[in-house]
């Protein structure tokens, strides 16, 4: 049978790519999740992911799910905040999108800013990674987000924030510099993480960064998100270029450098549907553009 609970679960793991990560996602244990994939793949008569011994992949059938499944999703949430709307008055509802790492960075302070000017909203937080954020800003589920740019589709308009350069997360046992050199790369191995567009990758953008002074890194490792690379960082498996911003994330083990060469630098934007019907995407995209002129 297909529930609204499985329809849940399978996006949790299609979004998070791992079973033990969207458990904790969901606040559940991997065995009963497991078995609610399992039943829906068995009710669907077909296979949702490739499983292999490093990531679970969609199947075909799967992304054709996910699409449906988190329009369905966002639906059953409309229809239960129309039920309680019909109760009692509630304020207006403005549905945020915004990256997982931006949550521990500008995104805190621009949201009190906002929500000090515009104190009768009711602001919902949606998150998303990287690879999710197209489908996220076509579906219902949000009015307006943020996004890493570029990112490109008819149906949606993306204005830029800002731009920051990449950082090296060094482990601290080192004892690095406050600048370090391109030559480190040739000393240690790269810890990078995927990107919506492969272009973007840490691996794509520091390859060509790095050609440019003739230097080889000694290894590249790539694993699924920037919180695993930190991780294998702090028990000195290698360094990890990140967005200046994240370096506001403190880790035990994990030191913070600037790269003394110009590095490679990522974009944020903020992204609506031109065929959204809420007016407070808009309030809070030309909020969001000035703040950052600011």
């Amino acid at each position: 049978m297909i529930t609204i609970k499985r329809l849940r679960c399978f996006v949790a793991v299609a979004e998070e790519g791992h079973f033990n990560q969207a458990a904790a996602r969901l606040g559940m244990s991997q065995p009963p999740l497991t078995e609610h994939i399992r039943i829906l793949e068995q009710t669907l008569g077909c296979r949702l992911f490739e499983r292999t011994t490093r990531a679970i992949n969609l199947t075909a059938e799967g992304q054709t799910l996910l699409d449906h499944a988190r329009f369905l999703l966002a639906e059953v949430e409309r229809t239960q905040e129309v039920v309680r709307a019909s109760e009692q008055a509630r304020p207006p509802v403005l549905r945020l999108g915004l990256l997982h790492a931006h949550t521990y960075t500008f995104f805190p302070a621009l949201l009190r800013a906002f929500v000090t000017e515009h104190p009768d909203l009711d602001v919902q937080l949606v998150e998303y990674s990287t690879s999710g954020q197209l489908d996220t800003i076509l579906s219902p589920s949000v009015d307006v987000g943020f996004v890493r740019e570029p990112l490109s589709h008819f149906n949606i308009d993306v204005q830029p924030l800002f731009t920051e350069p990449y950082v090296l997360a060094i482990p601290s046992v080192l004892k690095p510099r406050l600048e370090v050199d391109v030559s480190i790369f040739q000393e240690q191995s790269i810890i990078g993480y995927p990107s919506h567009d492969d272009r973007r990758s840490t691996r794509s953008l520091f390859r060509d960064f790095l050609s440019q002074y003739n230097v080889r890194p000694r290894a590249w490792r790539e694993v699924t998100t920037m919180h695993s690379a930190l991780a294998l960082v702090s028990a000195n498996l290698g360094i990890a270029p990140v967005p200046q911003s994240q370096s506001t994330l403190r880790l035990q083990g994990v030191s913070y450098r600037s790269i003394k060469q110009t590095p490679p630098t990522l974009s944020v934007g903020i992204a609506r549907r031109r065929d959204g019907d809420n007016p407070l995407g808009a309030l809070f995209s030309d909020f969001a553009i000035e703040y950052f002129k600011s």
